[in-house]
């Protein structure tokens, strides 16, 4: 094998150094050359960004995004399946990240303005990815979060219940820490007194429906977004919330 043949990839490994997103020891894990073979740059929202490229945006946005970026697809996270650029929700994002889900060991991560989340929330995407570039895991390029270096070793100004999302990839990294990540995925981003979303399953909702006789997507509205677009009586709507909150 001589020089030329790996030509393109020598120059985006020279273009990665230069531009600060590795180091010379990082470049120790691109032993891959296939997949060094297919990273590009794409600009979107005024950025040259190196992919794979992650990103997170509402699901509504997401034809938006592709009328921008036509190769862009959304994410699969269950079936582990990351196209060169994602598209994803941001608690599939985090479920995903901590789940180590995400097939890269490089790749960018755009947050879309059409999130804006609250302060702690960027808080805590700032601790998933110093963990992930601190690990060997992930090498994480952020855009559009409000990145601040955190000594991991304190404590982190999150809510206990985002802190255990934090402890759960902390010790799915095989780190030996004491902390409590127990029922990590009910967490709630929004910090509003709303059920959070990631606490109620499908079949939950399906239930409910079935019993109130009512459609899904009038249960679904209740509790993600605490909005009756059915136009049900109160009534119902103590019996789901009492339901939910006893169950």
């Amino acid at each position: 094998m001589n020089e030329q043949q790996f030509e393109q990839e020598i120059k985006k490994f020279k273009w990665l150094l230069q531009q600060g997103y590795i180091t010379p020891k990082e470049l120790e894990f691109y032993s891959n050359f296939y997949q060094i073979e297919t990273t590009t740059l794409v600009n979107f929202e005024g950025y040259e960004i190196l992919t794979p490229l992650i990103i997170i945006a509402k699901p509504s946005k997401f034809d938006n995004i592709k009328k921008q970026l036509p190769q862009a697809e959304i994410a699969d996270p269950y079936s582990k399946k990351f196209p060169l650029i994602s598209l994803i929700s941001l608690e599939k994002f985090i479920n995903s990240l901590v789940n180590l889900k995400i097939p890269y060991l490089f790749f960018s991560l755009f947050l879309h303005n059409s999130y804006n989340p609250p302060q702690q929330v960027h808080i805590l995407l700032s601790a998933l990815i110093e963990l992930a570039n601190i690990s060997n895991r992930h090498i994480i390029k952020p855009y559009n979060i409000k990145i601040k270096p955190l000594p991991l070793e304190e404590p982190i100004p999150v809510s206990n219940q985002l802190y255990k999302i934090i402890c759960h990839y902390r010790k799915m990294l095989g780190e030996r820490v004491e902390c409590n990540d127990d029922e990590w995925w009910k967490y709630n981003l929004w910090g509003k007194d709303t059920i959070s979303t990631s606490t109620v399953d499908r079949k939950v909702i399906e239930k409910l429906a079935l019993q109130y006789n009512i459609s899904p997507i009038c249960v679904h509205y209740i509790i993600y977004y605490n909005k009756n677009i059915c136009g049900l009586s109160s009534d119902i709507i103590n019996k789901i919330k009492s339901d939910l909150s006893s169950s």
